[in-house]
């Protein structure tokens, strides 16, 4: 029974949902938190992850016997316009943390967070684990990165389980990502009673999991996964943006008259990607349970 986990990046969209899960069911966080990240006063440790020494002097991995490792930039859009910003920092903040802890003699279990987007997205779909690799984006290099740090830090002794989570979507989520970039439009428009708004490419398909079935798994690869392994977390189906827009529309109970804009467009934008969550439920239990019209219902419901 694990009795106390170290969550980075737990003010975020995935780590207050995560926080909230293992609180439920009893599990001690001892929760890091970015520098500038509003918090309630000291229930977090508020430090900066990129600074080793802040790492070291402030973060105790005595009794901590498992480590989820949200912290990072995650915007594949940002991400071309800042690549070296991205590439160093999710990379230098998981040294930190596992060179710090290997100098205090603690081998605590790692959940490294990768993503789905590291895959060649012109391979036969779904994407497997064993499918190839291709990044598309600074964002999805640094996780890729990422993944190798795990490997190598495996390698010293630490136990690093890699989990490929696909595109998460819930109440929470901050801007930059298609879903709440939608939603906003869509409840601002129906309050000041417009119908048009703004949009990119909402043709392509993406495989979306509710982040309270994202967080749900990462608990049991924390418990079950296989250190070295890699596990893809998502639904197994691929849904437009049009789809999408079409769930938020009835949600909000609103018809919306979409704007094509392109400066929301990618440089790099594949038309349909979906994975394969069969090793992680074969080794796990795990499957996605929240329907998709019920988290686009939530999201709605929390703006």
């Amino acid at each position: 029974m694990i009795k106390k986990i170290l969550v980075t990046g737990v003010n975020g969209f995935v780590g207050k949902h995560l926080v909230s899960e293992l609180e439920g069911v009893g599990i001690e966080v001892l929760g890091i938190a970015g520098k500038s990240a509003d918090q309630e006063s000291g229930k977090y440790i508020q430090i900066d992850l990129t600074d080793r020494g802040s790492v070291q002097k402030n973060i105790d991995f005595s009794g901590i016997e498992g480590v989820i490792h949200l912290a990072g930039l995650a915007s594949v859009g940002d991400s071309f316009s800042n690549p070296l910003k991205y590439i160093n920092v999710n990379s230098s903040i998981q040294i930190n943390l596992m060179e710090t802890a290997l100098e205090q003699g603690c081998k605590p279990k790692f959940i490294v967070v990768s993503s789905g987007s590291v895959y060649d997205p012109s391979m036969a779909l779904p994407l497997k684990e064993e499918s190839p690799i291709k990044p598309t984006s600074p964002y999805s290099i640094s996780k890729l990165v990422q993944e190798d740090l795990g490997q190598y830090y495996t390698s010293r002794g630490l136990e690093c389980v890699i989990a490929r989570p696909f595109n998460h979507i819930g109440p929470g989520q901050g801007s930059g990502f298609i879903v709440p970039d939608l939603a906003k439009q869509i409840v601002e428009a129906r309050k000041n009673g417009e119908r048009s708004i703004r949009v990119g490419n909402l043709n392509t398909k993406r495989d979306y999991t509710d982040v309270r079935d994202i967080v749900g798994a990462y608990i049991l690869l924390l418990k079950k996964g296989r250190s070295g392994e890699v596990y893809n977390i998502c639904s197994g189906t691929a849904v437009s943006g049009k789809e999408i827009l079409e769930g938020l529309e009835k949600a909000a109970k609103i018809e919306i008259n979409p704007i094509i804009d392109p400066s929301k467009n990618r440089p790099v934008d594949n038309p349909v990607i979906y994975g394969d969550y069969s090793k992680l439920n074969n080794e796990t239990g795990w499957k996605p349970e929240i329907k998709l019209d019920q988290t686009l219902a939530d999201i709605i419901a929390s703006m």
